[in-house]
């Protein structure tokens, strides 16, 4: 009777597949089709136009062993570190920069000490530095604007970067991008239509760059797919 049973069986399997129309989810590994299972993805705001681009990363002492021998200051005048004159002017431009001994240092604002601008130390929760109102720089997620045309804290979408993978090593890097960023900074030469892009290390600048090659790009208010952070 077992032959019988078999047979039995192998019709209903024929004509339970014979009845499936072509809308039937089920794929033949017994699976679900992904596309009717798939959440759809949210929709960013209206374009705010198109932007400068630039990029921003910390900057390194050991890049920049030039010049003479320059103080860096806390806002009390402390003396913090001295170093070569090359890098503090890398230190001040980039806002954040690593000193040989490990420690890293951010812009502290101007000063009346021998040297202005005076620094910080950073602590745990801003290895990367500090961005406006205290917040923490992320590479690839944080990005300087001016905050006459875009308000901080406002979460944006830049379609060129939605699936570019980033440049470096996981968790900073080796991920696919969605194209979301935070306005979590400023600086001096940010203004209007332009935003800085915060890339971590310079290296990692020169991959972008040369990947993207955008002097420009447009910029989306990020509505339902990139949150804002109100702090």
């Amino acid at each position: 009777m077992a032959p019988v049973r078999r047979l039995g069986i192998a019709l209903l399997l024929v004509a339970a597949c014979a009845s499936r129309d072509d809308d039937d989810p089920l794929l033949p590994d017994g699976g679900f089709d992904d596309e009717v299972d798939a959440e759809p993805v949210p929709e960013p705001g209206p374009s705010l136009g198109t932007f400068e681009l630039t990029y921003y990363w910390v900057a390194f002492e050991a890049d920049h062993p030039d010049g003479a021998a320059t103080g860096l200051y806390d806002d009390t005048c402390a003396l913090l570190a001295t170093v070569p004159a090359s890098f503090a002017s890398a230190i001040a431009l980039e806002g954040t920069g690593r000193l040989l001994d490990g420690r890293v240092l951010n812009v502290d604002g101007s000063c009346a000490c021998p040297t202005s601008p005076c620094y910080v130390e950073v602590d745990d929760a801003h290895p990367w530095g500090y961005g406006v109102q205290a917040r923490a720089l992320e590479p690839f997620r944080s990005i300087a604007v001016d905050r006459d045309v875009i308000e901080y804290g406002t979460g944006l979408y830049f379609p060129a970067l939605d699936g570019v993978t980033m440049p470096g090593d996981a968790p900073w890097g080796a991920f696919v991008h969605d194209g979301c960023v935070l306005a979590a900074d400023t600086g001096g030469g940010i203004l209007d239509l332009h935003v800085d892009f915060f890339v971590g290390l310079e290296a990692a600048y020169r991959t972008l760059d040369g990947e993207l090659a955008l002097d420009e790009l447009e910029v989306l208010d990020g509505g339902d797919r990139c949150a804002d952070d109100p702090l």
